[in-house]
């Protein structure tokens, strides 16, 4: 019984193996029909340009004392030579202050400079394959390839016996 089942045992890889006998392997060649390109992965890549940037002055208040003084001065010169007694004291001194707010304002505490400013952008990357159309033996059929296929696709025709 045990020989029995051993001979068993070892004919079984033979059985499968003639079972899949492979009669015919050939090679042929479909005419392709169309093919279209499989988007591949997004590609991110940081664009950078020249941007330019106005900012206060870190030393404002600095900067603005020697305008402020200035713009005073001539305010006040200027406000003297308008009204008469009283009114050109007030002239005067109106045009005192409104000379210094505008001085101390025109000092310039504004500093412009250039920075880069960059972002993400995305692009489509290369191809992952190609959905190829072809033509086999009248029959319209469909498969998907890494490169792009030329004119004629190669088939490969296996024929089997079970």
């Amino acid at each position: 019984m045990k020989s029995a089942l051993f001979a068993a045992a070892m004919l079984l890889p033979l059985s499968a193996l003639a079972q899949n006998e492979v009669i015919q392997d050939s090679t042929e060649f479909a005419r392709v029909l169309n093919y279209a390109a499989l988007p591949g992965p997004q590609i991110a890549r940081q664009v950078c340009a020249p941007v330019a940037v106005t900012h206060t002055s870190t030393n404002a208040n600095a900067n603005n004392a020697g305008g402020a003084i200035a713009g005073g001065l001539i305010g006040a010169l200027i406000g003297s030579r308008f009204g008469g007694g009283h009114g050109r004291e007030a002239a005067t001194v109106a045009g005192a202050i409104g000379g210094a707010m505008i001085g101390g304002n025109a000092e310039g505490d504004y500093a412009t400079a250039s920075q880069q400013q960059c972002s993400t952008v995305y692009e489509a990357g290369p191809p992952s394959g190609y959905q190829v159309t072809y033509d086999y033996k009248g029959k319209l059929l469909s498969t998907t390839t890494r490169s792009a296929p030329g004119e004629y696709l190669r088939v490969r025709n296996r024929i089997t016996v079970e």
